[in-house]
């Protein structure tokens, strides 16, 4: 007989990885909207939006001084953000599969993507170049609040669910 764990890792680590949800649906939106925001900005590194170089977005947004830089290591950091957005590309698309197919993943998505990002943000604030990898920035901080929100959601089951399929 296999013994089951705790009863509150039970959404985060599902017997089976199906279709199965229990949820609220807000949160499936919210891990949405984050997918969505994320593959634009990992789009954006990878160096396919045709809008914005990688190293116009390094050099406003992300607060890099690649000026000051020689030009190999201008390039060397261009390269190494474009293999950032590869590495940010993969857990998006496990992320849409999660959504689209397999939603009783949606749990371990949220904590994973949350981890990640309060790493990258850890990393950036130990970082010995003050200010660069948004450091400091509210988006980062906004981007974890939604990530934790919808953890929250994700695991607890809405009131109105309790009582479905049951026979008054």
């Amino acid at each position: 007989v296999m013994r089951e764990g705790p009863p509150v890792l039970n959404p985060i680590f599902p017997k089976r990885i199906d279709n199965t949800y229990h949820g609220h649906q807000l949160a499936v939106w919210i891990l949405t909207l984050f997918l969505l925001v994320k593959t634009f900005a990992s789009i954006t590194q990878i160096g396919l939006n045709p809008l914005w170089t990688s190293r116009e977005i390094l050099q406003g947004v992300e607060g890099v001084p690649l000026d000051t830089y020689t030009t190999s290591a201008a390039d060397a950091a261009i390269v190494l953000f474009g293999w950032w957005g590869i590495a940010g590309l993969m857990p998006t698309l496990l992320g849409f599969v999660a959504v689209l197919r397999y939603r009783a993943m949606i749990p371990i998505i949220y904590l994973l993507m949350a981890i990640t990002k309060i790493s990258e943000m850890a990393l950036a604030e130990i970082s010995p170049i003050v200010g660069i990898l948004g450091a400091g920035a509210p988006m980062p901080l906004i981007g974890v609040a939604l990530l934790l929100v919808g953890f929250g959601l994700s695991v607890t089951t809405p009131r109105r669910s309790k009582g479905a399929g049951m026979s008054g």
